[in-house]
């Protein structure tokens, strides 16, 4: 593990991030498990984005947001000039959603499993045994 080329073992989209940010212990328990592997869960640029986006103005959402990108294991991926025209090609498999897609591309990218709470809108494009499943509501 560098910090050139970090092992990224797991990928949270959107749903993930909030789920976290909603309080549930499932994604930070898995940060930790991996963190412990010293490797890294990364967190899309792009879905982090949508999440602060859609906590609106619940502000301990949006500070658990801040707290979860300073975890030990948690690496921000972020969407650079050069990885923008690959992480396309899973645009119009997501139906435009541009933090999927971002999530998705990582995903595949680093070969890491994909946390998610809506694994009815990946299974397409990432395989059943690759999915994590978190809780979107109450756990």
């Amino acid at each position: 593990m560098t910090d050139l080329h970090p092992e990224i073992r797991a990928v949270l989209d959107r749903s993930a991030i909030q789920s976290y940010a909603q309080g549930h212990v499932h994604v930070g328990e898995v940060i930790t498990e991996i963190a412990g592997e010293r490797a890294y869960v990364g967190i899309p640029a792009t879905a982090l984005l949508d999440a602060h986006a859609r906590c609106g103005d619940d502000k301990v959402a949006r500070a658990r947001l801040d707290v979860l990108v300073h975890l030990p294991g948690a690496r921000t991926l972020d969407l650079t000039a050069e990885t923008a025209g690959r992480v396309a090609g899973t645009v119009a498999f997501t139906g435009g959603d541009l933090a999927r897609s971002h999530a998705i591309w990582a995903a595949l990218e680093h070969s890491a499993a994909y946390l998610t709470a809506e694994p009815q809108e990946s299974t397409r494009l990432v395989a059943d045994d690759r999915i994590i499943i978190v809780p979107a509501g109450d756990a």
